[in-house]
């Protein structure tokens, strides 16, 4: 298995609380985890986007946040305005989902003109796909992964990490790798609990980890801050 500094494990998690009930005492605590262990960034619901950019001012942490989940089924309208939304406050990455069900009925333009429409909106920002797998069979994973990838996304990532979208997979991880090659990079997220899995999702593939453990994977002590 790949070996990792702290640093440069640090530098590939995205330190994620999206719980309903935070405060802006727990995002600020949320930022200061990210300083004090050099995080590559802080994952939060979009209202928390321009706190959280003040905290992490003069740092090169970035303020990633995700929408349109655990469901998916928002109007592509809808998941337009608020991936603008989202960067107008500050977001630096927008993580989404598209509609699950487009996959199910072979609604394939629908899904990759949806994960197009919210890639335009971003404007060159970098955009990454929640494709959901615990919802798809094998193959559907491979085509929502090639789908998203002909519609521009930067990154494709296996889950959300809530709902339905289960728990990130060492097999999983790897169909994305090989399916992205150089043309995307593959984010990893759900259940990510401690360091050894951490380095199996990287070995398998993944660029970044998504997961409120990071703190408990620095430190191999404490608990994560959520279910993600």
């Amino acid at each position: 298995m790949i070996e990792l500094t702290d640093k440069e494990l640090a530098s590939k998690i995205q330190h994620t609380n999206v719980n309903p009930e935070l405060t802006p005492d727990d995002i600020v605590g949320l930022c200061n985890d990210c300083k004090r262990f050099g995080f590559n960034g802080v994952m939060l619901q979009p209202e928390w986007v321009p706190l959280a950019k003040k905290e992490l001012a003069g740092t090169n942490i970035l303020v990633a946040t995700a929408m349109g989940y655990p469901m998916g089924a928002d109007s592509t309208e809808s998941k337009v305005f608020e991936a603008k939304n989202c960067f107008e406050r500050g977001a630096d990455q927008l993580d989404f989902m598209a509609n699950i069900g487009f996959i199910k009925a072979h609604m394939y333009d629908e899904y990759r003109d949806q994960i197009a429409q919210v890639v335009n909106a971003a404007n060159g920002k970098v955009t990454k796909i929640m494709l959901e797998f615990g919802m798809l069979e094998h193959d559907e994973k491979i085509k929502a992964a090639e789908l998203a990838i002909e519609a521009g996304i930067t990154y494709v990532k296996n889950s959300s990490g809530w709902g339905k979208g289960g728990h990130a997979t060492v097999e999983d991880i790897n169909l994305l790798k090989e399916i992205a090659g150089e043309k995307a990079l593959v984010k990893a997220s759900g259940g990510i609990r401690t360091r050894e899995q951490a380095l199996a999702m990287i070995d398998a593939g993944a660029s970044l980890l998504g997961t409120s453990a990071g703190p408990a994977i620095m430190t191999g002590a404490g608990k994560p801050l959520s279910d993600y």
